[in-house]
């Protein structure tokens, strides 16, 4: 009886630290998924943007992605989402700047088990995004936890791209966070991700490491989250680069920004 009573007093805590937990599934993260889901019924539109500045030569891009979020049931949602991206780059001395339509994806995320009443909490994820020249898969496993004031996730993370013209690549990434749950609204944390990419899908080309601070602020009607993570010393890089970072294919910093409506 005694534990049973620890166990729902240590549940009404977990829901008084995430107050909109049950109406919503605002994220406290911005590359590190949670394993909330909408409730059934409940609608969202989400705007990200992310920023990714500096290689070996000039290079600025922002991808911008349009979220549609529905809650089919109480441990399903779906989603769907419009891509863009607009780069400027110098090339021999001379910047161009061009946009460009990124496909359309489609998002499904179910919920095993909950970070506040459970051990663990878990969800499994996938999406599929096309577009005329190419298409990709993605599939992740989230874990995460409630712990006191701090949230602690963890995601497992593999994408398959294909590109008209182009050998298949291979990308894991494991992605960790951990964020203080500083009031009802307000969160303050650290994400690091670890990036590695196969080329056809057999030999590992490079691992870059990213980490910085985050921070998210939600109401009863919108959410966001902010994070920025400059580029680490490389785990591994790839043939011929010079420096301590993977400047080829990753970037000095990545930043996202995401900001949702309630429907």
């Amino acid at each position: 009886m005694q534990r049973r009573l620890a166990l729902t007093l240590a549940s009404l805590t977990g829901a008084a630290l995430l107050p909109h937990a049950a109406a919503a599934n605002e994220r406290h993260l911005t590359y590190t998924y949670e394993s909330a889901v909408l409730p059934e019924g409940a609608k969202e539109l989400e705007i990200w943007t992310t920023t990714r500045v500096g290689r070996h030569s000039y290079f600025t891009q922002f991808d911008h992605r349009a979220e549609f979020e529905v809650g089919l049931t109480s441990k399903l949602q779906t989603a769907f989402y419009l891509n863009f991206s607009a780069v400027t780059f110098e090339e021999m001395g001379v910047k161009s700047s061009e946009l460009e339509f990124g496909g359309v994806s489609s998002e499904w995320k179910y919920k095993v088990s909950d970070p506040v009443a459970d051990a663990l909490g878990f969800a499994g994820y996938a999406e599929l995004s096309a577009g005329t020249n190419f298409y990709e898969l993605e599939g992740k496993l989230i874990f995460d936890r409630v712990v006191g004031k701090t949230l602690l996730a963890a995601n497992i993370v593999g994408a398959f791209e294909q590109e008209t013209g182009h050998k298949s690549a291979l990308e894991l990434e494991l992605d960790l966070a951990a964020t203080y749950l500083v009031s009802e609204h307000f969160s303050l944390g650290l994400e690091v991700r670890n990036k590695n990419e196969l080329e056809e899908a057999e030999e590992l080309e490079f691992s870059a490491l990213y980490a910085g601070p985050v921070l998210a602020y939600s109401t009863s009607t919108w959410w966001m989250a902010v994070s920025v993570l400059p580029q680490l010393p490389a785990l591994k890089k790839p043939s011929g680069e010079v420096g301590a970072r993977v400047l080829s294919d990753g970037e000095k910093w990545n930043a996202r920004l995401l900001f949702s409506f309630r429907l």
